[in-house]
């Protein structure tokens, strides 16, 4: 099926599913669905008189339809306004209900979105850059430089020991909430190093048997998570207390608050469950 790549909203194909970011967030249907169908906006905006002056990006294609992603906040109050048609919710809000082909197509999309507006002006020489035709690329005339999207490879591990997991919390997480270490990699490191180097310096402790799970797209903003299961290998907890407030070993159970299967987090732990 062929399909633009950018469009205005008269411009959008009769069959096809749109999202619709305002900031970071997105404006779902009332039952908390993020992909709406074009015909129930058309006929929305037909009635309100609200039809977008908006260029929508494709992303990919669900069902055999096309789907369009775009950032506003000419729909931001929709949620007041309209309450029986819309709600409004944080991203990381979704997260536990979206099936995985939903989190990836929004993922995409907000990501794209964000490198887009981002990458306007050429950071080689500064100079106005356009979209390539047919790549995910923007380039500069001026001096010819491309600048394609950006993604941030960082590793995430679960620390074990017999049945017991090591799990720690972030300055930024609610009270009791635990979950995996985490962290970017750093140029010339492998990503064995980054794994033994970024647990070191949150908890202290050294680990060996480093073994890849499984990776996983975490647009927050730019992120490919890949997920490694490892062994402690010596040393005493100490965090911190900046990044990392608070961390502790304990089996799975003795952690009510952690992430579910839809994080790599959570996938790793119930990997580790399903070993013992």
């Amino acid at each position: 099926m062929q399909v633009e790549r950018f469009c205005s909203t008269l411009e959008l194909p009769a069959k096809s599913y749109l999202i619709l970011f305002t900031g970071n967030d997105l404006i779902t249907d009332a039952a908390a669905e993020p992909l709406h169908h074009i015909s129930s906006l058309l006929t929305f905006w037909q009635r309100e008189n609200l039809l977008p002056d908006t260029q929508w990006r494709y992303i990919a294609s669900r069902n055999g339809l096309p789907v369009y992603c775009a950032r506003s906040f000419d729909w931001q109050h929709w949620p007041e306004e309209f309450p029986e048609q819309f709600t409004r919710y944080g991203f990381r809000a979704l997260l536990p209900q979206l099936d995985q082909s939903d989190f990836e197509l929004i993922a995409s999309g907000s990501q794209l979105l964000t490198w887009e507006q981002d990458h306007n002006y050429c950071s080689r020489c500064g100079s106005k850059t356009r979209m390539h035709p047919s790549e995910n690329a923007m380039c500069c005339d001026s001096c010819g430089y491309r600048q394609y999207p950006r993604i941030n490879p960082c590793i995430i591990a679960l620390i074990t020991r017999g049945d017991e997991v090591l799990l720690a919390r972030n300055a930024s997480f609610k009270p009791g909430y635990f979950s995996c270490i985490a962290g970017f990699i750093e140029p010339g490191e492998s990503v064995e190093q980054a794994v033994s180097r970024e647990i070191f310096e949150e908890v202290g402790v050294a680990v060996k048997n480093i073994r890849y799970h499984s990776s996983q797209s975490w647009p927050f903003p730019h992120s490919l998570m890949l997920g490694f299961i490892c062994d402690y290998n010596g040393g005493d907890i100490k965090v911190d207390g900046h990044e990392i407030v608070e961390a502790r070993w304990g089996r799975l159970d003795e952690f009510p608050l952690k992430p579910g299967s839809f994080a790599i987090s959570g996938q790793l732990m119930q990997a580790f469950e399903d070993s013992l």
